[in-house]
């Protein structure tokens, strides 16, 4: 059916295109792989030594590597703009709906609120905010996933009724 079809063609899409778009923008200057780098030290367990190897070295190997993959899947020389692109591509398939699933996020829906959560908080998704309508979608997602967090929590907590669960 035609729902099952659009489901389909936008995870391929996501599997195949919009992941392609990530590392070069989330590692497109060494202040933005510093960045990107910043949390992974400030939320592992790593010595101070550590910390500083990591910090230079893995934003320093990735700020290249992020180069490569740009040559490599044929993005423009300004990532930000194929990053656009693709955000807007998305938006303008659910334009009109909540998501793209409809009133329900699909797959699609979460595998896409996925790859946003990898660069959420970045300065590529700031620049994204500011360029695209993609945060009110990701917002959405986010309550959403949230709400269907704490219910399968809930769910497995034997003191829940099913009367609790459908009041949250």
């Amino acid at each position: 059916n035609r729902e099952m079809e659009q489901l389909v063609k936008w995870r391929k899409w996501i599997d195949n295109h919009f992941v392609h778009l990530i590392s070069p923008n989330v590692y497109r200057t060494w202040r933005e792989a510093l960045q990107a780098f910043d949390y992974f030290t400030t939320n592992g367990n790593f010595t101070e030594f550590q910390k500083v190897y990591i910090r230079y070295i893995g934003a320093g190997v990735m700020f290249m590597i992020g180069k490569k993959l740009r040559d490599r899947h044929g993005l423009n020389a300004d990532v930000r703009s194929d990053l656009y692109s693709g955000l807007n591509q998305w938006l303008r398939a659910i334009k009109g709906k909540k998501f793209m699933g409809g009133d329900t996020p699909n797959l699609a829906d979460i595998e896409m609120w996925g790859m946003c959560s990898a660069f959420h908080g970045l300065e590529c998704w700031e620049d994204a905010c500011k360029i695209t309508k993609i945060e009110k979608w990701y917002n959405r997602m986010e309550r959403y996933m949230q709400k269907r967090s704490k219910n399968v929590v809930a769910s497995a907590n034997p003191t829940v009724t099913e009367f609790q669960l459908l009041a949250s």
